[in-house]
């Protein structure tokens, strides 16, 4: 299906352009006007694969329990319960982790935290995932463009 980065096992992508046929570099351009973004995993190897699933499941059942689908266009309806579902797992996050003392920085909510992934604290490697996908509906939403998800 397409040309995508995961090649071993299952993979999801959500994403706020089309992914079918196209590259890395296809995606991602050097113009640093593409607003492309994307959020991609592999089964295989990273352990967010299956939280994602489920708490996609919360809001898109179907679609979410699917195999072999590519670019599935959601709903705007289904974007805002996507960006609900994922803002309040990181709220929820955020009041269970511990702070991160070495580390990068992301935006959260509009706020400015560090987390460190390396360490395999599953808090922060899901709170780097869920904003990501958060973030994601909200430009999709804020600036009215199509969200797509597959599933292979």
């Amino acid at each position: 299906m397409g040309n995508h980065l995961y090649e071993n096992g299952d993979w999801i992508f959500i994403s706020n352009s089309t992914i079918k046929e196209k590259t890395n570099r296809d995606f991602y351009p050097v113009d640093l006007e593409s607003k492309n973004r994307k959020w991609g995993s592999n089964e295989n190897l990273d352990l967010k694969y299956s939280i994602i699933l489920d708490v996609l499941k919360e809001v898109i059942p179907e679609k979410a329990s699917k195999k072999g689908i590519m670019d599935v266009e959601l709903s705007m309806e289904e974007v805002s319960g996507i960006k609900t579902v994922f803002e309040r797992e990181i709220n929820h996050l955020l009041s269970i982790r511990k702070l991160a003392k070495d580390g990068y920085n992301i935006l959260v909510f509009d706020k400015e935290i560090k987390v460190d992934t390396r360490n395999q604290a599953p808090t922060d490697g899901r709170l780097v995932a869920f904003n990501d996908i958060y973030l994601i509906a909200k430009e999709c939403l804020d600036e009215n463009k199509p969200m797509f998800l597959s599933i292979d």
